[in-house]
């Protein structure tokens, strides 16, 4: 047989507690006279209503903290299902836009990988770079806009709270890499900081070089 469980025990010992009182103190005969009845019926009323007054608020109380958790699941839910099709989406028109051809016999892709995958910041930092980002981006400004727009994807999944936050988190960014591959990822995070020059406020995920700087922020 199952025991009750401590709250259980709480709430009989509440109920119970002022009826075994009275009788301790008035005694457990049954009276015949109308008066004692009146002053019982009116003595349990006065002790009961706070009482019930109470455990009602306790349980309204209950039922909207239990109602606020399932709007607050369902809200992430929708997010967290917002935030995986946006990564999807975002990938699937990266992927065309680095694999066009951006130079005779040379795409997008292959121009990023030769250009935005320095050894150093000063290297990253270089006019050179500069130059050849900006003429990506007059060329080919989709590829810029693209990418600035997954980062506050992964910023919004990683600032959430949450086992289902930390999972979508870690796919998204694993989803990137497979899709666009690690070093492409990479060469967009460089070209990225480049082409803002550093001046917005974004986290980067991939490159090494990024990583550690913003990491120590």
């Amino acid at each position: 047989m199952k025991k009750p469980n401590l709250p259980t025990l709480l709430f009989l010992s509440v109920l119970l507690a002022p009826v075994a009182t009275y009788l301790c103190v008035f005694g457990t005969t049954l009276s015949d006279n109308h008066t004692r009845w009146a002053e019982f019926g009116s003595a349990i009323g006065g002790i009961y209503s706070p009482i019930i007054a109470i455990l009602t608020l306790i349980v309204l109380l209950t039922q909207v903290s239990l109602q606020t958790q399932m709007n607050r699941r369902e809200s992430d839910q929708v997010y967290l299902e917002k935030a995986r099709t946006d990564i999807e989406f975002y990938s699937a028109q990266m992927a065309q836009a680095i694999n066009g051809i951006a130079m005779p016999g040379k795409t997008l892709r292959m121009i990023l990988h030769e250009n935005f995958r320095p050894s150093s910041m000063h290297d990253l930092d270089s006019e050179i770079l500069r130059d050849t980002a900006l003429n990506i981006h007059v060329l080919m400004p989709h590829t810029f806009d693209i990418w600035a727009a997954i980062y506050p994807v992964l910023m919004g999944l990683e600032a959430g709270k949450g086992n289902m936050y930390e999972m979508t988190f870690a796919s998204s960014i694993q989803k990137l890499a497979a899709l666009l591959s690690y070093e492409t990822c990479v060469a967009l995070d460089n070209f990225h900081r480049v082409r803002c020059e550093g001046k917005l406020n974004v986290r980067y995920h991939f490159s090494p070089l990024l990583t550690k700087i913003y990491s120590s922020k």
